[in-house]
């Protein structure tokens, strides 16, 4: 599946409760999957940052299977991935880019840089993350 060079689309309600659960996850990284029908955020799949820690995360492959797995059952396909940065800016770490399996899903960073929050939207393209768009469509 190619994601869509220059944006992404994403339910309101699906970005709000991803902001949320990575607040709720502070001081330490958020993290969770979004599926949906063809290449959108229509839903949320929160999952538990194993590496329980503020500068790292980890989604053990049998948590990301049982997800992906429950996508299926509803007719969905994992379309993207997403992490929070409490301390840093939503742009993606050399350590993230490295570590990424998927170049053809979209990875968001929900940042709670300097108290602000912001989400970037990114596609890995060889080893290196390319900025999209994030459209969110109201419900």
């Amino acid at each position: 599946m190619k994601v869509n060079s220059d944006k992404f689309l994403i339910k309101r309600s699906v970005y709000d409760a991803m902001i949320e659960h990575c607040k709720q996850c502070l001081p330490n990284e958020g993290c969770g999957l979004l599926s949906g029908i063809g290449k959108s955020g229509d839903t949320l799949w929160k999952l538990q940052n194993e590496a329980n820690h503020p500068n790292r995360f980890h989604m053990s492959v049998e948590a990301i299977e049982q997800a992906v797995n429950n996508m299926e059952s509803r007719g969905e396909n994992l379309s993207g991935i997403f992490h929070s940065h409490p301390s840093s800016p939503a742009v993606p770490s050399s350590h993230d880019i490295a570590n990424n399996p998927y170049t053809d899903i979209i990875y968001l960073i929900v940042s709670f840089y300097k108290g602000e929050i912001e989400v970037g939207c990114f596609i890995m393209e060889a080893q290196k993350a390319v900025r999209i768009n994030v459209v969110i469509l109201e419900e």
